[in-house]
């Protein structure tokens, strides 16, 4: 082990609903992790009539983490200008999200990002399970030469976020101004009138209002948007909580999910570690009954359950450093509508509008399947190419199917939740029940498998069954003459 003088970043306790707020400001810019160095990011302020910007947005974007640059990509490919306020004056610190699917793989290929991804991702296509010490369960996720993506690459946060912005970079090189990314910049205050959406924003140079058409609420499990509608997010929360550590450790392991259940180095939790790329190691182990979240995060406390999980697994001599901490508690929550507003102005996505257990890597995906859907229908509405009565309907369905994904997603999630952390004794001696036996019987094994998410189908959206046929066709032949 190596420990330097500098402390480790450090996210801040959160809740089910929220998850784990972001590190408290520093001035200081976190150290560079790998090779990902940290670029800070001036606030501005536009021209200004006695306090008010000019002129109306189309889409006005409160938070620009990676739905929320989604989301402006998105409308980008449809000729839709959207100003994106970014409370933060960079991209995020720590691994965070870390596992991209093929199917948000291919969204980010639409949007004109996926050679980043691919050159820097760690493509991976299954993993294994251990009960104590034994394994008992191995998984691959499908896959054959005639796919063009893999079924899962680990890339951090931080490369996420920063593919994104760069890809903005290039499309307002070609288009000045179609992606406003104004950092440092919170969204501070929200009206509505007959007109549209008048908004408040502001930063460390001054407060100013903003007119828009319409404001996608992409800030987050903690969002300003819904805190200031009155809204919460309704559904199960877990009580297990996790603690997620990343570590620099030069390892020859091969990249693929590794699951401890009940190891004898941490009896009674569970132990999950990832690959990701730069040698970073992202370690989650469950906190026992009784265990202080504020005293496992302690460095000291990091540094002895690294080295003692790294002794276990056989490298324990290799050397390693801290650079990242956080704590996660699980929960499955939605709101009950993503369009909200009197004229229904005002779209939520990714954390803002629900909570996924991190188990089966839904979150982050789950939040790239809502901009990839709401950003088609929104640049159509916003543009006028379908009448306000359509318009109204095509977010409608957004919001429609977008909670159906919730449902099927949350439901593999929430299993897969109960089985890696039992909210109670008696799921408990189910769990030990079924690894006890797993090792000899491959169907009880099959209990294990983490259920990694996938595509969903929309079966009951209105754009597609027997009763939106006619509906879909009228809009085809409004886009047609559009």
């Amino acid at each position: 082990m190596t420990a330097g003088t500098a402390i480790a970043p450090q996210a801040r306790p959160g809740d089910a609903a929220g998850g784990p707020l972001p590190p408290a400001p520093q001035d200081a810019l976190p150290e560079p992790v790998g090779a990902f160095t940290y670029t800070r990011f001036a606030p501005w302020l536009p021209p200004l009539e006695n306090g008010v910007e000019p002129g109306r947005h189309p889409v006005v974007i409160a938070g620009g983490g990676p739905v929320g640059m989604a989301l402006a990509l998105g409308l980008a490919n449809h000729g839709v200008r959207s100003v994106i306020l970014e409370a933060d004056d960079s991209v995020c610190v720590g691994s965070r999200a870390a596992c991209i699917s093929r199917r948000s793989l291919e969204i980010v290929e639409r949007l004109g990002a996926l050679p980043a991804f691919l050159a820097k991702g760690l493509a991976w296509t299954g993993g294994r399970s251990f009960y104590q010490l034994d394994e008992v369960f191995r998984f691959e996720m499908p896959h054959d030469a005639r796919q063009k993506l893999p079924p899962m690459i680990n890339l951090e946060q931080y490369y996420i976020e920063q593919y994104l912005l760069d890809e903005i970079m290039r499309r307002n090189a070609v288009t000045p101004g179609l992606i406003d990314l104004r950092w440092g910049t919170a969204l501070t205050g929200i009206e509505e009138d007959a007109a549209g959406l008048a908004l408040q924003a502001r930063n460390t140079l001054g407060g100013y209002a903003l007119r828009a058409d319409y404001l996608a609420a992409c800030d987050g499990g903690q969002s300003f948007v819904r805190k200031a509608l009155g809204l919460e997010l309704q559904g199960t929360g877990y009580e297990g909580r996790y603690v997620i550590i990343d570590i620099e450790l030069h390892s020859a392991h091969p990249t693929e999910r590794r699951a401890w259940f009940d190891p004898p180095w941490n009896p009674g939790s569970t132990v999950l570690m990832h690959r990701q790329p730069d040698d970073i190691w992202r370690i989650d182990y469950q906190l026992r009954a009784g265990q202080s979240t504020e005293a496992a995060l302690q460095p000291a406390a990091v540094r002895e359950f690294v080295q003692r999980h790294l002794d276990a697994i056989g490298e324990g001599h290799l050397p390693w450093k801290t650079v990242w901490t956080s704590v996660y508690r699980a929960g499955a929550m939605t709101l009950a509508c993503y369009r909200q507003g009197r004229a229904g102005r005002i779209l939520f996505a990714g954390n803002a509008a629900h909570a996924m257990p991190i188990f089966g890597v839904r979150g982050l995906n789950s939040g790239f399947d809502d901009a990839d859907n709401l950003a088609w229908k929104l640049a159509l509405a916003a543009r006028g190419v379908v009448d306000a009565a359509a318009g109204a309907a095509l977010l409608d369905s957004y919001s429609q199917e977008r909670i159906a994904a919730f449902h099927i997603n949350a439901e593999s999630a929430m299993r897969s939740t109960e089985f890696m952390s039992p909210p109670s004794r008696g799921f408990d001696l189910l769990r030990e029940a079924a690894l006890s036996l797993s090792g000899a019987h491959r169907g009880i094994a099959n209990l294990i498998n983490p259920r990694q998410t996938q595509a969903v189908h929309y079966a009951d959206s209105p754009l597609s069954s027997q009763g939106g046929r006619n509906w879909t066709r009228k809009l085809g032949k409004a886009l047609l003459e559009g």
